[in-house]
């Protein structure tokens, strides 16, 4: 028996949620590229994951397997516009941040920032693990505290942002998920 994951819910239509999937990629995306802008202004490796938006706004509205397919195509566009090693460091933090959030949004009742913060943890986590494996050292660790302080704040713009755009979500596209 083979096991088949659901990306389209069944309460919307193929045309609708193509749209919409291909609104939370172009978003992620521009996000992601927006990010870059204010990058140079950060201390090194440090972004304020405004990207994340698009995946959580995929949990709420429309299900995990879907935030999960647009997490790893943000990584693709993140490999395909800044290289191996940043889409390796991606894929690793969007991931950890991904589960984080997809856990927290369906198994509790966290708040938006609780939860945005957490995954902003949990991505800082995941790139400084990728960047043990790459570099081979253990040292990189020691980063940590500068960005789980920068995470932190991140998390809650992230997360303020997502309570003010998700009501809008809902109005524009409907939603499987609740209002917190």
């Amino acid at each position: 028996m083979k096991m088949m994951i659901k990306f389209r819910p069944d309460s919307i239509s193929a045309a609708r949620y193509t749209a919409l999937m291909g609104l939370l990629f172009a978003v992620s995306a521009a996000l992601n590229w927006l990010e870059s802008l204010f990058s140079a202004f950060l201390p090194a490796g440090m972004r304020i994951g405004l990207s994340n938006i698009a995946v959580m706004l995929a949990i709420l509205c429309v299900n995990v397997p879907s935030a999960l397919l647009l997490t790893v195509l943000k990584s693709c566009f993140v490999l395909m516009t800044r290289g191996a090693t940043a889409g390796a460091m991606s894929l690793c933090g969007s991931l950890a941040a991904f589960i984080v959030t997809a856990l927290l949004f369906r198994k509790t009742k966290a708040s938006y920032v609780l939860t945005s913060v957490l995954a902003a943890l949990a991505h800082s986590m995941g790139q400084l693990c990728a960047a043990c494996m790459l570099l081979k050292t253990a040292s990189v660790f020691a980063y940590f505290p500068v960005l789980a302080a920068s995470s932190a704040a991140a998390g809650v713009l992230t997360g303020v942002a997502l309570k003010v755009i998700f009501p809008e979500m809902v109005k524009a596209f409907g939603s499987t998920g609740h209002i917190r």
